[in-house]
């Protein structure tokens, strides 16, 4: 009995350990990339390569069709229904692929909503099948394929060469799916018991995606492309700041799905995010005015949506929970919160305090949602009993 606990903490060290380099050399690679683009392009067109890959990233959104999450939970549960999603969304995709192009007349982001597609149906198949190695490997053979794409392009046809690369990175993982398609069968049929929570996977995603692109899409038209470039540094920071509880996020969603909850995990993730966040308002301002001096108006933001980690982790960790039981109408709701939240905020605080007020309003949407997610799964508790 003894040795089998023993034999499980070291089981989840090693998967936590792949997972964490799965994540945090990726992360830090692709930091240390978008970190190197701004400061060779500057403020304003480092804004609009964000605004582009936002324009990309959300038409991927749309047409995943909420797959990612399906995928994640059901390969958790031993059911293999990546071919069959993939046939249906790789033929969605192509065509939000074209429409990008003759809307945007971008060559780059249109082939970045279809390649993006191949990359994230396979890595969510690969996690929650646990395969936890395999998604290590390919996380960072991708980001490594993005910056030497994307910086050879960008000095061979200039400033939409990132885009182009970034988008050709994630082409070669299409490789992958040449065992899932003969290994199993398509059954469309199998789809059918499942409509219902992938049709709210589906909003969720949508939801979650529109939320994290909205504030990108208001500052361009409204405050230049500039600002959006300090305010997307700033939330390059972010992402940096949520490493650890994105890996422990990704970690312990087939845990729940398999009914084995990391409780004492979860809270040491919250605990940790406090420290963070308080590193964050600390050092990071001083790091952009000595490597970005270019992007004075980012000193601030870091400092503000360094305060939205907290909530931030606590979301994942409920999400988590509510995903792993099959309870994802929560998740959009709480994510419809966020969504209403943000989007009143910016137009509110972003006419008095700018892309400060912006910033704030990203802070305050991440609270509120987290406020609904504690007392929803306060409730479900109740009802469970």
């Amino acid at each position: 009995m003894v040795w089998n606990k023993i034999s499980n903490y070291f089981t989840v060290l090693r998967e936590i350990s792949f997972l964490s380099i799965g994540n945090i050399i990726p992360t830090l690679i692709a930091a240390g990339f978008w970190f190197y683009i701004a400061s060779l392009v500057g403020d304003e067109i480092y804004g609009e390569i964000t605004y582009y890959l936002t324009i990309a990233g959300i038409a991927s959104g749309v047409t995943m069709l909420g797959a990612p999450s399906s995928l994640n939970v059901y390969a958790a549960k031993g059911e293999r229904i990546l071919p069959i999603f993939s046939t249906i969304i790789f033929t969605i995709s192509a065509i939000g692929a074209i429409t990008v192009f003759f809307i945007f007349y971008n060559p780059g982001a249109s082939l970045h909503v279809f390649s993006y597609v191949i990359f994230a149906l396979i890595t969510a198949e690969f996690l929650g099948r646990k395969l936890f190695k395999t998604y290590m490997k390919i996380s960072i053979i991708q980001k490594i394929l993005m910056v030497l794409f994307a910086i050879l392009l960008y000095h061979l046809i200039g400033n939409d060469g990132i885009i182009l690369g970034i988008a050709i990175s994630f082409v070669p993982f299409g490789v992958l799916y040449i065992k899932e398609f003969r290994n199993n069968k398509l059954d469309f049929a199998d789809l059918k018991p499942k409509r219902n929570f992938i049709l709210n996977n589906y909003l969720l995603q949508f939801s979650r995606m529109f939320s994290a692109s909205v504030d990108k899409i208001i500052i361009a038209p409204i405050f230049g492309f500039a600002i959006l470039g300090n305010y997307a540094l700033g939330m390059q920071f972010y992402m940096v700041f949520l490493i650890i509880p994105s890996i422990i996020f990704q970690y312990i969603v087939p845990q729940d799905a398999s009914g084995n909850p990391s409780t004492v995990l979860k809270k040491i993730t919250v605990l940790t995010s406090i420290g963070i966040s308080i590193l964050g308002i600390i050092f990071a301002p001083e790091i952009i005015k000595i490597m970005f001096p270019e992007f004075l108006e980012a000193v601030s933001i870091v400092q503000i949506v360094s305060l939205a980690v907290i909530p931030g982790t606590v979301n994942y960790m409920y999400i988590s929970k509510f995903l792993g039981n099959l309870q994802n109408k929560i998740i959009v709701i709480s994510s419809s919160i966020f969504l209403v939240s943000i989007i009143s905020g910016m137009l509110m605080l972003g006419e008095l305090y700018d892309v400060y007020g912006i910033a704030a309003a990203f802070v305050l949407a991440s609270t509120f949602e987290s406020i609904f997610l504690i007392l929803a799964s306060k409730f479900y508790k109740i009802q469970k009993e």
